[in-house]
């Protein structure tokens, strides 16, 4: 069973891949200049086909850029919703936060909680204020705990 630590979870909420931003700024710039070159040249010139694929491609990459940040900020909430509920527990139960770890990126009933070598199972009322914890034991003996340093750069 995969479980992931706090320093994980408040990891993944940082970063993004910027090859996508670069790609559209490259394209946004060979489109103004294309645009320029329709301007000197009137709109009968050979310039006229490249500024449409170029727009048609910029609205293909507004597509894309919007649909990753609705993703980003979607993963981002749930993050920070996991990060604050290991928080509370940590201080409410008195363990390190090193010490705990979950086996989903996002709140939800009947996730598992691993505090050092007790499971819990964890149900939480539907707004997600407040939490109830049952113990529970494995199957299988083997876990793999995913820490701050799997995150890729």
């Amino acid at each position: 069973m995969d479980f992931y630590t706090l320093s994980y979870v408040e990891s993944l909420a940082v970063g993004g891949q910027p090859w996508g931003f670069i790609i559209f700024v490259v394209v946004l710039l060979a489109l103004l200049v294309l645009g320029i070159q329709v301007l000197r040249n009137g709109l009968t010139s050979r310039y006229r086909d490249l500024m449409v694929i170029l727009s048609l491609i910029v609205v293909f990459f507004l597509g894309l850029e919007y649909q990753e940040y609705n993703r980003m900020k979607t993963y981002s909430e749930d993050s920070s919703r996991m990060a604050q509920f290991l928080h509370s527990f940590s201080t409410e139960r008195s363990v390190p936060s090193e010490q705990l770890a979950v086996n989903s990126l996002k709140i939800r009933n009947g996730m598992i909680l691993k505090v050092s070598d007790t499971y819990y199972e964890v149900q939480f009322n539907p707004e997600f204020s407040t939490y109830t914890i049952t113990r529970v034991y494995k199957v299988s003996p083997t876990d793999r705990i995913h820490d701050k340093a799997d995150v890729l750069p």
